[in-house]
Parts: C-alpha cells; sequence; structure tokens
C-alpha cells in the first residue's frame, strides 16, 4: 500500500478506536495493538514528512478569534464562464488537451505552505479579499499541515460537508435549526470564530487546482500538478483527461455519467463540472474578463441557485390589462450578474409560493437568462398565510378583479381606458416583433 494511503488509514483506524474509548467507555483493541499502530504511523509521518491535521499524533488546541481577518489573495481567484451544452464543452476544448473534473459545491479555500508547513487558509471571499480561517483549517479532516516540499506551496480546493456527515449532523437539529444542504451548512462552518465548534462538523479539503509551485521543475502541465498534490497527500478531485480524439468526443456524455456517480459513491456535493485546459501556460495566454478566465469553463446540469430576502411585492401591467406580481429582492450574483428582482408571472403562483415581505427565498435563472423563484424557505414554518392581492390597480386606481385563465387565476384592471393597458399596447407595437421602431422605449413611451 502507498506510504500517504497508509497513514490517512491509520489516522481513521486510530481515531475511530479513539472515540470508542474515550466517548463510548468501550474499548475495541487493545492497548498493545493500539500503540503498535500508533508507532507505524508515528514512523511514517517522520518518514514521509507528511502530517494530517486529524492525526491522533498531534494534540491540537482548539482556537477563538473575535473576528475573521481580510486578506489579499496573491492571484485573483474569479468565478468561471458557464455552458449548459455538451457541444460547448467540445467546441471550448478544441484541439486542446483538457481535465474535466467535478465541480465541488462547497467553500473555495486557498492554502498556503511555506518551508513545508500550512501558514494561512483563506477563503474565496469576492475573488481579490478573502477571510482568514487558518484557526479552522487546522480542524479540517484531511488536510496535511506539514508536505514534503520545502518551497512555497499553494493549493485551491474546496471545503465541504459529505452528504453522510451533512444527514448525521442535520438530524440532531430541530426543524427550525435544519440547513438546506450541505454547501450552506459548510460555509456558516468554515467561517466560525471558534475552531472548536469547526471540528465537529467533519469539513474536508478537495483540492482541485495548484496555482503555484515554487521549485525548478515547475510543471507546466495541470495534470501533473494536481497528482503532485496527491503525492503530498491531498485529496484531490475526481476527474478524467479529455483530448480531441473522436473516442472522447463521441463518449463525453459517458465520461459527465462516471464523473456524476464519483461524486455519488464518495457522498460530494456537487453543482456541476469544470472544464479546464492542461497547458497552464497556454491557458493564461488566453487572458480573462472581468469576470473569469478562460482557461476553464464549467459545465451546469443544476441552475445556479441562492438565497435572497423579499423586500416588496410590485405589480406591472400588460397590453391586455393582466397585472403581473414582480418579487423584489436584496441583490444577488447569479451566473454572473446582480439580480434584483423576478417576474411572479400570476395569482395562482404567488399563492403557492405564499409569497410575503421578509421572507426568505431561493431565487434562480431559468435557461441561465431569466431570474425566477425556486422556492419560499419561510413558507414552511408558517402557521398562518395572508396573501396581500390589490383591490385597486396601481396605475389607474380602478378596481381590480382575479378571473381564472386557462386553470390559472390572474390579477386584471376592470378599466378599459388605463393607461397601463395602452403603454403595454405601444410597447408592444412599436417593439421589433411589432413595427421596429428605434427611439421609442418603454420608459420614453410612459
Amino acid at each position: 500500500m502507498d506510504k500517504i494511503e497508509r497513514i490517512k488509514e491509520l489516522v481513521k483506524e486510530l481515531n475511530r478506536h479513539r472515540d470508542a474509548y474515550y466517548n463510548e467507555s468501550r474499548p475495541t483493541i487493545s492497548d498493545a495493538e493500539y500503540d503498535r499502530l500508533f508507532d507505524e504511523l508515528r514512523n511514517l509521518e517522520e518518514e514521509t514528512g507528511i502530517i494530517m491535521s486529524n492525526s491522533p499524533t498531534q494534540t491540537v488546541g482548539y482556537e477563538v478569534k473575535s473576528e475573521l481577518k481580510k486578506v489579499i489573495h496573491s492571484h485573483p481567484m474569479l468565478s468561471l464562464d458557464k455552458t449548459k451544452s455538451e457541444d460547448d464543452l467540445i467546441k471550448f476544448a478544441g484541439d486542446k488537451d483538457c481535465i474535466l473534473s467535478l465541480k465541488m459545491d462547497g467553500l473555495t479555500v486557498l492554502l498556503t505552505y511555506v518551508d513545508g508547513k500550512l501558514v494561512k487558509a483563506e477563503t474565496r471571499g469576492d475573488g481579490e479579499i478573502g477571510e482568514d480561517i487558518t484557526h479552522n483549517a487546522r480542524v479540517f479532516e484531511n488536510i496535511p499541515m506539514t508536505i514534503d516540499c520545502k518551497s512555497r506551496f499553494e493549493i485551491e480546493g474546496e471545503a465541504i460537508i459529505t452528504y453522510d456527515d451533512f444527514k448525521i449532523i442535520n438530524n440532531k437539529l430541530s426543524e427550525n435549526e435544519k440547513y438546506k444542504n450541505p454547501r450552506n451548512l459548510v460555509s456558516g462552518s468554515v467561517r466560525q470564530l471558534d475552531s472548536g465548534i469547526a471540528a465537529k462538523r467533519h469539513i474536508k479539503f478537495i483540492a482541485w487546482k495548484v496555482p503555484m509551485m515554487e521549485e525548478n521543475n515547475l510543471s507546466n502541465s495541470f495534470l501533473y500538478r494536481l497528482n503532485y498534490a496527491r503525492r503530498l497527500g491531498f485529496d484531490t478531485v475526481p476527474f478524467f483527461t479529455y483530448t480531441n480524439k473522436s473516442s472522447d468526443k463521441e463518449n463525453l456524455s459517458l465520461i459527465i455519467e462516471s464523473l456524476k456517480n464519483s461524486a455519488k459513491v464518495n457522498g460530494y456535493p456537487i453543482d456541476g463540472l469544470v472544464l479546464t485546459i492542461n497547458d497552464i501556460q497556454y491557458g493564461e495566454t488566453l487572458g480573462m474578463t472581468g469576470h473569469h478566465p478562460r482557461h476553464s469553463i464549467a459545465f451546469k446540469f443544476y441552475d445556479e441557485e441562492t438565497e435572497t430576502t423579499l423586500l416588496d411585492i410590485e405589480w406591472s401591467c400588460g397590453k391586455t390589462g393582466q397585472l403581473t406580481p414582480v418579487a423584489i429582492f436584496d441583490p444577488v450574483e447569479l451566473e454572473g450578474t446582480v439580480v434584483t428582482h423576478a417576474s411572479v408571472h400570476n395569482v395562482s403562483i404567488l399563492t403557492d409560493l405564499d409569497l410575503q415581505i421578509g421572507d426568505t427565498i431561493t431565487v434562480y435563472k431559468a435557461n441561465q437568462i431569466i431570474p425566477q423563484i425556486r422556492e419560499n424557505l419561510s413558507a414552511k414554518n408558517r402557521d398562518v398565510s395572508y396573501i396581500k392581492i390589490p383591490e385597486y390597480c396601481p396605475v389607474c386606481g380602478e378596481p381590480t378583479q382575479i378571473i381564472k385563465d386557462n386553470d390559472t387565476e390572474v390579477l386584471v384592471c376592470t378599466n378599459p381606458y388605463c393607461k397601463g393597458k395602452l403603454l403595454g399596447r405601444l410597447s408592444h407595437f412599436v417593439s421589433k416583433k411589432g413595427m421596429d421602431i428605434d427611439g421609442l422605449s418603454e420608459e420614453t413611451l410612459r
């Protein structure tokens, strides 16, 4: 067995025996056997220079911070451009060899080692400035505290909580305290001021990029760097190499399914895949936009979704007099743009979502374009529902009426001369689908 894998196996086994002995008063191994395994682990750590953060040979005291300090990254940590098309992946790769890997759904973290020791861990933040979470990284389950690399070494990855650990933690919480998904749980856990809390959350670090290696034989291969990180003791993201061979193109769907199955087997929360050009130097020559680098692209098989707070419901009037509810919420970034509102379409959907001011909602972009509300997280904890439907048109002040349209309830203005209806008709008339008249926007018409 590989020495690093043996270290990880010994750490896991010894911790299991320690837990049974100290926490359950149920010894599962003799003292002599425990000492033998302990000595084997210590000897392997000395031989390889690698010590895991949860190794029983280390006594880690928990640390409490008064605040998380801001840190400036050594390099930009930008988001990626996204697609839902396999054809786009093939087109992006072109004639270049690439790495197709899982896109982990957690909190991005950058680790820095100097002289083989972990000296800093920081969150991605806004891509330029993050937060120092070194005290918590030291209690992650699988981060090497020391590595066999004496030069400066940086590695990016995702702090995650597996689905199995997420269920165990969530099952101990009341209904009001439960987390919706592992991403929300790990995000709060990584940013705790008390590392003792983080230590109980079974946080893991899955490496997916080595941006810096200060050594004479610095490799230009993304694949080499991932394998090098694995040799240093890091758990790396599952991946496949992808080439411009016709077989890879024809089997792309199978490769994607295989990676998704790997995530399922490991209990990894994911929200897509990432395709990266293997030639690092070439990828860097492609440059970047203000939002994303051009050496990688994300393949999304789920819609990007985030939570926000509902601030208001406004009603817009169309050319037929139908009043459409529009949700106004705290600004959130979705698919690379800031979103502040989304159409709720009609009274039926408004009622089903039970939308009320102050609710916590989840929003996404349908087809990565149109903002939509996925779920109202506050509604499930509400005993009494009260939906406010305007009795008078917000445009003309005349009475409104709820009517049935194909089994759907819609709100309409009863005034045939409502200026909202007129504005809607005129806007439609001058639009590209109508007379295509330049210079007459809806605001000008208003």
